[in-house]
């Protein structure tokens, strides 16, 4: 068996980046209690456990185990500005009567959190230094093995991997989807779709959440790519609203559907399967090809049988499909990442190989 254009794909979640340095979802969520228990973010002490309490009762009740993150905090933060201009406003009778007590009609409170949490975001998703994240180098490595350009699919806002490709003697070519023009760096899904086979480039990265460095026109509201941080990045929150959005996200989560479904092997960097629209993709892909196999790398301190019983559980497949690897994203970058070990992963297919 060898691999062929589109038999692989990558998915990486927050784990991806940690070693460079960027804080998990969990060390976020650590931060900001550490804020909201000293003088720095006390007004907001009140708000925060009321939101986390919430979230945690609603997930008891329908039986799930809740993992309160980031994302999670942000997007009920925004729902709840909304108030009355929220959908679902007039079936309401009244508010929660704690919500009422902690609020006293100050929605200021809920942008300000908001707009705080938002601004320490932009700080824990830049590193102090880069190349603490040079392990994503091993992608030119594993690329020029296949002899065909990698897709990867990012969750994280950072730019650890557009930062590291110009390392010496491991240069490579990234496509984001942006214009390249100094004075015109606008999204434009032609260049994933478009491309003749002498201008491809390594890598097509696809940020499915948002890029640190995107920011979006008020009038035209077209997202374009800068240089540098913009005081608004462009960035979505949650899992439930997301495809409401306007492109490139529509765009981008359309090709993540189209890639899994094409995928022989899906490999996993990171991703704690917290997102039920990505999972649902990903279970689809795996039940519509049961010779297809999910490689997770993960450095869940859990035992392995655990880990994998419950993406099996989760994804509702087939259990020779699920491949776990106990490591840490630089770990697995830098000694799993062969053309020689995934296909390892595929024995039977190299046994008829032979014997043909």
């Amino acid at each position: 068996m060898n691999f062929r254009d589109n038999d692989i794909i990558f998915l990486l979640g927050a784990g991806a980046s940690a070693d460079a340095g960027i804080p998990v979802s969990k060390k976020m969520v650590d931060e900001i209690e550490t804020s909201i228990n000293n003088s720095e973010w006390k007004k907001y002490k009140d708000l925060y456990y009321l939101i986390k309490s919430g979230v945690q009762y609603s997930a008891g009740l329908s039986g799930k185990t809740n993992n309160f993150n980031i994302e999670i905090l942000l997007f009920v933060l925004e729902e709840l500005i909304q108030k009355e201009n929220h959908l679902l406003y007039p079936f309401i009778g009244s508010w929660n009567v704690k919500f009422n007590e902690v609020i006293k009609d100050d929605f200021e409170l809920i942008k300000d959190f908001q707009n705080e949490i938002k601004q320490k975001l932009q700080r824990w998703v830049i590193p102090r230094d880069y190349r603490n994240a040079d392990y994503f180098k091993n992608y030119k490595r594993l690329k020029d093995e296949l002899t065909f350009p990698l897709r990867v699919f990012t969750l994280n806002y950072d730019r650890c991997i557009e930062e590291n490709c110009n390392r010496r003697g491991f240069e490579f070519s990234i496509e984001r989807g942006f214009e390249e023009e100094e004075t015109n760096r606008l999204w434009n899904y032609k260049r994933f779709d478009e491309v003749s086979p002498d201008t491809e480039p390594d890598i097509y990265l696809y940020k499915l959440h948002g890029s640190i460095d995107w920011e979006r026109d008020e009038e035209t509201k077209v997202v374009s790519c800068i240089d540098g941080t913009p005081s608004k990045p462009d960035l979505i929150f949650g899992t439930q609203n997301k495809l409401q959005f306007a492109d490139p996200y529509l765009y981008l989560f359309s090709a993540f559907r189209f890639h899994t479904l094409r995928a022989k092997l899906i490999i996993c960097v990171g991703y704690s399967f917290s997102d039920e629209h990505i999972n649902g993709l990903i279970s689809q892909a795996l039940k519509q090809d049961e010779t297809s196999k999910l490689l997770v790398a993960t450095f869940d301190g859990r035992k392995l049988t655990t880990i994998k019983k419950e993406v099996i559980d989760l994804l509702k497949v087939e259990e020779n499909q699920i491949e776990i690897q106990k490591t840490k994203a630089k770990e697995f970058f830098e000694n799993e990442l062969t053309t020689e070990k995934l296909l390892n992963l595929f024995p039977n297919d190299n046994e008829d190989e032979e014997v043909l």
